[in-house]
């Protein structure tokens, strides 16, 4: 099931959003939950994380959706970004927060489907995490996922402010997480790289943590997050 948001403000082209997945659905047998939300103020205030592609109109009132979108990363570094704009050029701002794509008003049926295989394409192709809870699991994507903390013999997933424990040891994981977007500051603690507010000397934060880079793992964390930011 493929969790969709179209973030649009004008009711015609949330209606032919809607209508354009729709017959994709019929027409591909793709499983799809789809959430409109008319500006991009409403959009963030139920977002919590989790979803798997957002169609976003770039010009709308209260909020536009490169300020929308910005707001975004921060909770989320990994959802797929499509932005929707009359303007091309506005579009091309869109990767400055890693949007995967753009669709120009007026949209075509056609062009759409292009632009939304590619995105299901993308999306088989990031595989979910699942941690490991007390009586069942929870389905995350790594870009949700801030910091990992090793504790005895617990690992615990800070997720959006909400911590979820799971037994085993930070050797079990650090493979699976360092292949992206992670790195570890010491034994103990890996580091969502996207998730980095700020860096100062030894100490960078992390969602309003702050956390010190042991001498061991500066170099190899450092010249990880420079990469990051250099995206």
């Amino acid at each position: 099931m493929v969790s969709i948001a179209v973030v649009e403000d004008d009711l015609e082209y949330q209606k032919q959003l809607l209508q354009y997945i729709e017959q994709y659905k019929k027409e591909h047998k793709v499983q799809c939950k789809v959430t409109v939300f008319s500006n991009g103020l409403n959009f963030l205030e139920d977002y919590k994380g989790g979803g798997d592609l957002i169609f976003m109109d770039i010009a709308m009132p209260h909020m536009n959706g490169l300020e929308a979108a910005a707001a975004l990363r921060k909770r989320d570094a990994e959802v797929c970004l499509i932005f929707i704009t009359s303007l091309a050029q506005y579009a091309l701002k869109g990767y400055e927060v890693n949007a995967f794509d753009f669709l120009v008003k007026p949209l075509s049926y056609e062009l759409f489907c292009i632009k939304f295989e590619k995105a299901l394409a993308h999306l088989d192709r990031n595989e979910a995490y699942y941690i490991k809870v007390p009586n069942g699991g929870k389905k995350v994507s790594p870009g949700q996922i801030a910091y990992v903390e090793s504790n005895k013999h617990y690992l615990e997933f800070h997720v959006h402010g909400d911590v979820y424990r799971m037994r085993g040891s930070m050797k079990e994981i650090q493979d699976y997480f360092l292949a992206g977007h992670f790195g570890l500051i010491n034994s103990s603690i890996l580091v969502n790289l996207s998730m980095v507010d700020e860096w100062k000397g030894n100490e960078i934060k992390v969602e309003g943590q702050t956390f010190t880079i042991s001498q061991k793992y500066k170099k190899e964390f450092l010249d990880r997050l420079t990469v990051q930011m250099g995206k």
